[in-house]
């Protein structure tokens, strides 16, 4: 690859843009904090600083240690890590609480990033990109291989900032061919506002939770857009796609898929070799997740994860569903349902919702009463309802579950 010049711009939070080059990568060599173990860790640094040293590890064969700092429970997993006992190959790991708060690390070796990143590409080099704007933490395996890596592979020009506003997403791209690399809760903001031009030159890349179909439609109808969703753990790496409001995920090149039970099972080149959790597990492969599905020709339909589905009156039911049911009533800002366990109860389950809303609770229970009844004839669901000012969510934008 030739001389890159002004490929990267970071705009920082004062407004100000600065410019950086790939040829920079050599001179942030003094923000890097190394361990004796050649081990990178990324405390406090501007995220253009961040995009480059990441860049600098992956092609030096340094092993970045990513996760968020601010999740407590994971802190202790990396400060035991035998570092002399990992594995041959290991690239990077990635170390995520999930939605669980139970830590898990997943051990990535360089043939797992570069023959994903390779499909990235594939996937994307067609629509000519010339722009990449990165909204989601680097420290995620989303981040680092759509935000980190796969701009330099499509040889486009990449816009950071610490904190977008989804306006800015548009505003950013200008006319050129646009990849924007970011989340659900970025989506459904941007759906939200007011905004009548089109934009064909933007493709959206969203991961890291479940989108609305009826959102991805709204906004393709909008604006003109087209959104492409990932699906995809840290552990298995990137399973399968979707383009605007498809019903069914296409499984990415390389990637096998079939059932356990009603479970996916996984195979690809991209799955973890190694987990690390109370101690150093190897992954058997095919990788069975707790990911619920129905297979249609070579595609599959997403019912849900295991502990997302309920079984009400025999009716098999998703709570994500359920959520995204509510938050599409103009009275309740966001939503989150959790399985109540009564075990002194013989009645059917009941879901405990919380809910962001300025209605108050006796006329918000009616709304929510009739969403249900709506949508789930015949079925009584039985709910308990907790009004909350927010609901807290990682450092990807999902929300967190007790």
């Amino acid at each position: 690859m030739g001389r890159e010049l002004n490929k990267i711009v970071y705009k920082s939070a004062e407004g100000r843009l600065f410019r950086r080059s790939y040829d920079d990568i050599g001179s942030s060599s003094n923000r890097v904090w190394l361990t004796d173990k050649q081990i990178l860790q990324l405390e406090n640094i501007p995220k253009d600083e961040q995009y480059l040293i990441l860049h600098k590890a992956f092609e030096t064969h340094i092993i970045p240690i990513l996760y968020d700092k601010n999740i407590t429970s994971i802190k202790p997993r990396v400060e035991a890590l035998n570092f002399d006992k990992l594995p041959m190959g290991t690239s990077v790991i990635f170390f995520t609480s999930g939605t669980t708060g139970e830590p898990t690390g997943a051990l990535k070796s360089r043939e797992n990033i570069t023959k994903e990143l390779a499909i990235l590409k594939e996937l994307f080099s067609p629509l000519g990109i010339e722009r990449v704007i990165v909204t989601v933490p680097l420290i995620h395996i989303y981040g680092f291989l759509a935000g980190v890596l796969l701009p330099r592979a499509l040889e486009a020009e990449v816009i950071l900032k610490e904190e977008f506003l989804p306006h800015e997403l548009i505003e950013l791209a200008e006319d050129k061919k646009s990849l924007c690399i970011t989340n659900p809760v970025f989506l459904k903001v941007l759906n939200k506002l007011n905004i009548t031009q089109k934009y064909p030159n933007i493709t959206f890349l969203s991961s890291t939770g479940k989108l609305d179909a009826n959102i991805t439609k709204s906004l393709y109808e909008k604006l003109g857009v087209t959104i492409y969703q990932l699906f995809g753990s840290t552990e298995t790496g990137g399973v399968a796609y979707k383009i605007n409001d498809d019903e069914l995920w296409r499984p990415l090149n390389g990637v096998t898929i079939d059932k356990v039970g009603e479970n996916l099972s996984v195979d690809s080149p991209y799955i973890s070799d190694f987990l690390i959790k109370e101690q150093l597990v190897k992954v058997t492969k095919p990788f069975v997740t707790t990911d619920i599905i129905e297979i249609k020709d070579k595609n599959f339909k997403l019912l849900g994860r295991a502990s997302e589905i309920i079984k009400i009156s025999g009716k098999r039911i998703s709570i994500l569903e359920i959520e995204m049911l509510l938050e599409q009533s103009s009275h309740i800002e966001e939503a989150l349902v959790n399985l109540a366990y009564d075990v002194d109860s013989y009645k059917d389950e009941q879901l405990e919702i919380f809910v962001v809303s300025s209605m108050d609770a006796t006329n918000l229970k009616k709304v929510i009463k009739t969403i249900l009844q709506e949508n789930y004839q015949k079925i009584n669901i039985r709910f308990g309802l907790k009004k909350v000012k927010t609901i807290a969510k990682n450092h990807m934008g999902k929300k967190l579950r007790k």
